[in-house]
């Protein structure tokens, strides 16, 4: 599945749509696209199909998903395990071999929104990430607002499949929160992180929507990355680094670091003999392609940051990391605490 823009919406198609509109919960939105429902359980001209918000089974009858609703086994807690948690929001991933039924109904509801090929019966070599949204009057109701599908094993070293925020829950940044999950999974999967990307070829929003995603990364690395101690006490200090560095640090592909550094706009070639004085004194530089050396100053990259609107801080916080990907450090500190006060 190549990824769907997860936070603009796309023109919807007006032919060959077998649903016309979905009831999600107490939401009733129309699709975009034709999703291959079973003929003999979902007609080729269905006005409105009842979706389970908690499982996404799905029904014609009003009465029939009125009655399952009242039962769903997931009416409390979404299946599999959840893996990040804060300010609200919660993501929880599930094994598409172990919850076979549940991740074909999810494939299903997106195709309605998708404009591209999906995996719809062979989930078992995926897992997927739910983006849930819980209100804090009560712990039992929660909201599936997204999610987004990533291969076991992918000889291409993509970090993400497929990736949809759905339609009434656009346009809240929340695809730009999948993708830092997709990223942050990604980096400590391997000792040495994994430098990955989302499955190609991206859609015309997919692409935009990570373009910007990629920059505001970019953006926060640059702006927030600590001195070198050698250059601390410099009153203009400067750092040598390549792409391939910045793609380390943040688990980006190079071309995608490049493509972020394009979209900035703060890049500055580099005269030769300035090319000489950077290299004796480790010069704020970047090398942008084979034999080709850039300078990029922060106060540029902040005036972007302000004319975007963008948020220094990650909405990612690796403190919000639960189980197996929770920081390694809070797990340390948290056994020294305990050490201590047994003690």
């Amino acid at each position: 599945m190549a990824p769907s823009d997860p936070a603009s919406r796309a023109e919807p198609s007006t032919t060959d749509r077998n649903v016309k509109h979905v009831v999600l919960g107490d939401l009733l939105f129309p699709t975009w696209y034709q999703s291959i429902y079973p003929e003999d359980l979902v007609s080729k001209d269905t006005d409105r199909l009842y979706v389970c918000r908690w499982c996404f089974r799905y029904s014609c009858d009003s009465h029939a998903y009125a009655q399952h609703t009242r039962l769903c086994q997931h009416r409390t807690t979404p299946p599999g395990t959840k893996v990040y948690d804060h300010g609200g929001y919660s993501v929880w991933e599930l094994d598409g071999e172990y919850h076979k039924l549940y991740a074909q109904n999810l494939s299903l509801f997106a195709k309605l929104f998708l404009d591209h090929k999906s995996v719809f019966f062979d989930v078992v070599s995926f897992l997927y990430y739910l983006l849930v949204f819980t209100n804090p009057q009560d712990s039992d109701n929660y909201y599936i607002l997204g999610f987004f599908s990533k291969e076991k094993l992918s000889w291409d070293a993509n970090n993400l499949a497929c990736i949809l925020v759905f339609p009434p829950y656009q346009r809240k940044q929340l695809g730009k929160l999948l993708m830092g999950v997709s990223y942050k999974i990604s980096s400590w999967e391997r000792d040495s992180g994994l430098i990955g990307g989302p499955e190609r070829p991206l859609s015309e929003l997919g692409r935009r929507s990570y373009t910007r995603f990629w920059e505001e990364r970019i953006a926060r690395y640059l702006l927030l990355q600590p001195k070198s101690p050698k250059h601390s006490k410099r009153k203009q200090s400067h750092e040598l680094m390549t792409v391939q560095d910045i793609g380390l640090a943040t688990g980006m592909l190079t071309e995608d670091v490049i493509t972020a550094l394009k979209g900035l706009g703060v890049v500055e070639p580099v005269t030769l003999a300035k090319k000489r004085k950077t290299r004796d004194s480790s010069g704020e530089a970047g090398s942008f392609e084979d034999a080709a050396t850039v300078s990029i100053r922060k106060s540029k990259v902040l005036e972007w940051a302000k004319s975007h609107h963008m948020v220094l801080e990650d909405p990612v916080r690796n403190e919000g990391f639960l189980g197996k990907w929770a920081p390694r450090e809070s797990i340390e500190e948290n056994n020294i605490n305990s050490d201590s006060e047994d003690g």
